[in-house]
């Protein structure tokens, strides 16, 4: 993929309201939401907090099928956002094994298209690294500045205070979805 692309982290999840989660992403200069379902976000949510399921669920099984078959997911990329729905490659990697099972030194590397949402929690699971491509960072609106994020960044290490950073019932939503401009169109003027 000879795109430009920029390395992101999940800075934020709000929610859960009664139609999902929002999950503010970016990198120091930029924030930007994606909304996501109920399912993916209450399992972001488990990664963060270092819960396990009692029984697998669908993410604990990809990641099964991946080890089964010497998969491992070198990194996620945002690709692009089509009628104003985010899209994202999966970037896997697998060693080439011989007759007897033995790797022989050659790689295969596989671009899966996968639902942003499930890259997410796969990312977290596999502490897998997160790009968004300059396309897609040129059509989101920042919203670093309807937010104050400076009590969440100083010291943060990742994961650590997650219970603390991604506290859900902290911020009202309501109406989020209706900025203008989101998703890089012009708003309109009165």
């Amino acid at each position: 993929m000879d795109q430009e692309l920029t390395e992101i982290r999940i800075k934020r999840v709000i929610g859960p309201t009664n139609t999902g989660y929002a999950i503010l992403l970016g990198d120091e200069e930029k924030t930007f939401v994606m909304f996501i379902g109920i399912y993916e976000g209450t399992a972001i949510i488990r990664e963060l907090n270092h819960e396990e399921p009692i029984r697998p669920l669908t993410h604990e099984l990809m990641v099964s099928i991946f080890d089964g078959f010497a998969l491992k997911i070198k990194h996620i990329i945002v690709t692009e956002i089509v009628d104003n729905t985010f899209r994202a490659s999966l970037i896997m990697e697998q060693k080439c094994v011989d007759e007897n099972g033995d790797w022989n030194g050659k790689r295969n590397e596989v671009h899966i298209d996968a639902r942003p949402s499930d890259c997410l929690v796969l990312s977290l699971k596999e502490k897998a690294k997160l790009y968004a491509t300059k396309e897609v960072l040129d059509n989101v609106r920042d919203i670093s500045e309807d937010f104050d994020f400076s009590p969440l960044l100083p010291g943060w290490s990742g994961s650590s205070l997650a219970k603390d950073l991604f506290n859900l019932k902290d911020l009202d939503i309501t109406g989020l979805q209706d900025l203008p401009g989101l998703f890089g169109e012009e708003e309109e003027e009165d």
